[in-house]
């Protein structure tokens, strides 16, 4: 499906329409808790969708070429930095310097305090491919040119997350959004307040998929009574994702050329960038709609079906010994993809498929991303050790964990989270009701299921020592971060 095509879909006129007649109107309530990317926290009522803008907030930093600090928290600011980080990239790209185009990529995951991409970019950049790559997804995603939706498919899209929507979003000249979880939790409260009034009826058309925050905001609008249960970003292809990307850009696009919004901002992509980091502000916590939300009422058990998706709580899994035997898969053959390992599995390891599954845990995009690694990578972290952790995070030198504002990096949280507890409680018992009491687990058994992954994954890189307790690598890599959102 082609732009033209896409937007003259009845509903999807009727929704443009919505936005343009009620962004105007709606009252919104930051509330953020003070964090590393908002120090001491947000406290605002703002009424019109354009007056968010003067209120964002997300303080970060990142290196140039130089090794210089750029750093950046108001939109003023960020608009600065990323405008660095975008002339750095595309110069880079353009050239097909693979060492360039590498480093502007790590370094827009600094700004956007992610890491999962990492492996993936560094495995493009030694084949030097990553340039090609990059050049061909603006082609693909561009949001003003003759592209079909269908050409993003899973040959076309190797990889899709919060890192990489950033590095396409910034390689792009139409003003393609940065789409993460808050920005798609949004937009899709807005879609899920348009369809309460829409009179056109049958199924939803759009969907608008998230995922989860790593505290206790809300970013699905589904947790509130008629909201519309957005996708999460684990359950979808990367193809969808990026389609997604390009599908809430054609929205802001139509809307802004029929608006005069953020008309200050100069040119309609600059003014696509102001209206994503609006949708940002805005999807940090969905109760920040208050009173737009009317009969949206918040569930009263919205916290127990997610409990284990907002909190810290992996699937359960020897991490050690998976990672051991999917080494011996690689090595006798096997294919780099989860389908074939969990068939290796039941078939060498006598384990039931709901359990090999389960046992890819740690494999996925949003941990550490093992599927393609080569054998010499995955040797390196079979062995462990401080080498060992910085094989699995794609890294020469040992950075200081980055907590991001995304629940992901589960493994190693859960090693934090473990850490922490052994040095402050000495019976298993009180470490339990330490983590109820943080919210980090909803019932005793998730509690003991978080320690034992966190107990294996800390033992063994050398995070933890034989007694679980924080080693020196624990605390250089760890440092001061903090679980508080």
């Amino acid at each position: 499906m082609k732009r033209e095509q896409f937007l003259l879909q009845p509903e999807v006129e009727a929704f443009v329409e919505w936005l343009a007649t009620n962004l105007p109107a709606l009252t919104f309530k930051l509330r953020f808790k003070s964090s590393k990317f908002v120090p001491g926290g947000l406290q605002e009522d703002v009424r019109g969708f354009e007056q968010v803008l003067a209120h964002y907030r997300w303080k970060a930093s990142w290196l140039d070429s130089n090794q210089t600090s750029v750093g950046s928290q108001t939109w003023a600011q960020t608009q600065r930095s990323l405008g660095q980080l975008r002339e750095w990239l595309k110069s880079a790209v353009e050239r097909g310097d693979e060492p360039q185009a590498l480093q502007a990529c790590l370094q827009i995951l600094r700004w956007g305090g992610v890491r999962g991409a990492i492996p993936f970019l560094h495995r493009l950049a030694a084949k030097g491919e990553l340039s090609a790559y990059l050049q061909k997804m603006v082609g693909l995603m561009t949001l003003d040119g003759d592209n079909d939706l269908d050409e993003l498919d899973a040959n076309s899209v190797e990889r899709f997350d919060a890192g990489l929507t950033k590095i396409h979003a910034l390689l792009d000249v139409s003003g393609s959004p940065i789409y993460d979880s808050r920005v798609g939790a949004a937009m899709g409260m807005f879609y899920s307040l348009f369809r309460e009034q829409w009179t056109g009826g049958g199924k939803p058309l759009l969907s608008f998929p998230s995922g989860g925050a790593r505290g206790s905001q809300i970013r699905n609008p589904g947790a509130f009574t008629n909201g519309l249960a957005a996708p999460q970003f684990s359950s979808i292809r990367y193809e969808a994702w990026a389609r997604c990307q390009v599908r809430l850009g054609w929205i802001i696009r139509a809307l802004l050329e029929r608006t005069d919004w953020f008309a200050d901002q100069g040119t309609l992509p600059a003014r696509c960038h102001a209206f994503e980091a609006s949708l940002f502000m805005l999807g940090y916590d969905l109760r920040c709609f208050g009173g737009a939300l009317k009969t949206a009422a918040l569930l009263e058990d919205e916290d127990k079906p997610d409990r284990e998706s907002t909190g810290w709580v992996p699937t359960g899994n020897t991490f050690n010994r998976v990672i051991a035997d999917y080494l011996e898969f690689r090595r006798d053959g096997g294919q780099p993809d989860k389908t074939s390992f969990v068939d290796w599995q039941v078939a060498n390891r006598a384990v039931s498929r709901s359990t090999a599954q389960g046992n890819c845990f740690a494999f996925s995009m949003q941990e550490f991303d093992l599927f393609n690694r080569s054998l010499e990578e995955l040797t390196r972290i079979v062995n462990g050790g401080e080498d060992g952790l910085l094989a699995a995070l794609s890294s020469e030198v040992l950075e200081p964990f980055t907590l991001g504002d995304e629940r992901v990096n589960v493994c190693l949280v859960d090693v934090l989270i473990t850490g922490r507890v052994y040095q402050r409680e000495t019976t298993g018992e009180a470490r339990v009701e330490s983590i109820l009491a943080a919210g980090y687990a909803g019932t005793p058994n998730t509690a003991n299921t978080l320690m034992a992954l966190g107990r294996n994954v800390g033992k063994h890189f050398g995070l933890l020592d034989a007694e679980h307790l924080p080693t020196p690598l624990f605390e250089l890599f760890f440092g001061e971060c903090s679980l508080e959102a």
